[in-house]
């Protein structure tokens, strides 16, 4: 039903006849169209063909995906491969740069590491001092 409608709604669209405008004015305005029409090369095709064809090549779609296939076929492999790699690689490298410059760290923030390295470093060094004084008293008991 909503097919029907639709084909009759792109036909009374089609085919009327503007009622407002004078003879003189309706020609005028048709003799336009028609000069247009004929320069324009970027016009969609006649609607009863060309919106079949377009329906058909949208269902089916056989002549794009040899015309594809073909051009792939074409293609080296490694050469493929390459410029795929090359994808990548660019895409690694933004992204890698994005997160550089987002997410630098302040000069607060690394005056914090360093004072954490070196409380870790303090107690890491107390607790190994501690477990070496504790192993050479073991040594000399037995």
């Amino acid at each position: 039903m909503s097919r029907k409608l639709a084909t009759q709604a792109l036909d009374s669209l089609l085919n009327s006849q503007p009622t407002s405008l004078s003879k003189t004015a309706h020609t005028t305005i048709t003799k336009k169209s028609k000069k247009s029409k004929k320069t324009r090369g970027d016009q969609l095709p006649a609607t009863k063909t060309g919106l079949k064809k377009i329906k058909h090549e949208l269902r089916y779609g056989h002549s794009v995906k040899r015309v594809q296939e073909a051009e792939e076929a074409k293609v080296n492999p490694l050469d493929k491969l390459k410029s795929q790699m090359e994808r990548e690689q660019a895409i690694v490298e933004r992204n890698l740069n994005y997160f550089k410059i987002t997410n630098r760290v302040s000069k607060k923030e690394l005056e914090l590491r360093n004072k954490i390295k070196v409380l870790r470093a303090r107690a890491l060094g107390d607790q190994s001092r501690k477990t070496e004084a504790e192993l050479d008293e073991s040594d000399g008991e037995e």
